[in-house]
């Protein structure tokens, strides 16, 4: 797996660079999924972060340090953005212009970098490709299952609205309405199977064998045809 290793990566990351840009300047900041080809890209770019960092070298000296890195941006951006609201009372109920600037921190921002700090540790810590994709996409489904509008209906002191689940945008999007609590509940419950498929899914074999295809084709090219 030399040649992924080695080059795939960088490719991954300009590619996600390049995406976060699209998301962070183009794409509303707003808690709605008003156009599909929106929540296309931002899947798009997670990804391709997702991608750079399972192939990431993890073999550097120094590379363990490089786990640090996400503790400067959850602490010089992330946490005293996400501060702001709590502690102005800038949020939701007393302040609707906020709602999208608050929402694209808390849970495009937040939520995935804790998602990405975790992978890349463990990818950092000699993780495999594979194993780090793992992570990362069973984080990501339990995030879409619905499990964390159940979470927040359920632990929280408050009711369900009369019209449902109606801040669960990423199912409203799938479902066409808002979705009771029950329906979010197997919602969540028909994400079982793609949990599993994910956990018993041969990654690193199948990107092994992929970069053996890739480095024969490479040495067939290369290789001088002599004519006797």
């Amino acid at each position: 797996m030399d040649l992924i290793r080695r080059h795939l990566w960088i490719a991954f990351l300009l590619l996600g660079i390049v995406g976060f840009l699209v998301v962070w300047l183009a794409i509303p900041r707003e808690p709605e999924i008003d156009k599909l080809w929106h929540l296309y890209v931002k899947l798009a770019s997670y990804g391709c972060i997702l991608g750079c960092i399972a192939f990431f070298p993890n073999k550097l000296k120094y590379g363990h340090l490089l786990v640090y890195a996400p503790f400067i941006v959850f602490l010089g951006y992330l946490i005293p953005r996400v501060s702001f609201f709590g502690v102005t009372g800038n949020v939701i109920v007393t302040n609707f212009e906020s709602v999208g600037e608050w929402y694209t921190l808390l849970y495009l921002l937040v939520v995935q970098m804790i998602n990405f700090s975790v992978s890349f540790a463990y990818r950092m810590g000699g993780g495999t490709p594979g194993k780090t994709i793992k992570i990362s996409l069973l984080a990501t489904i339990t995030l879409f299952s619905g499990f964390l509008d159940l979470a927040f209906y359920t632990i929280n002191p408050v009711e369900i609205p009369e019209g449902g689940l109606i801040y669960a945008h990423h199912i409203i999007v799938f479902l066409g309405s808002a979705p009771s609590y029950n329906e979010t509940i197997l919602f969540a419950l028909a994400h079982i199977p793609l949990f599993l498929l994910v956990v018993f899914a041969p990654l690193d074999k199948w990107f092994g064998q992929i970069s053996n295809r890739v480095q024969r084709k490479g040495k067939q090219v290369t290789t001088p045809v002599v004519n006797s």
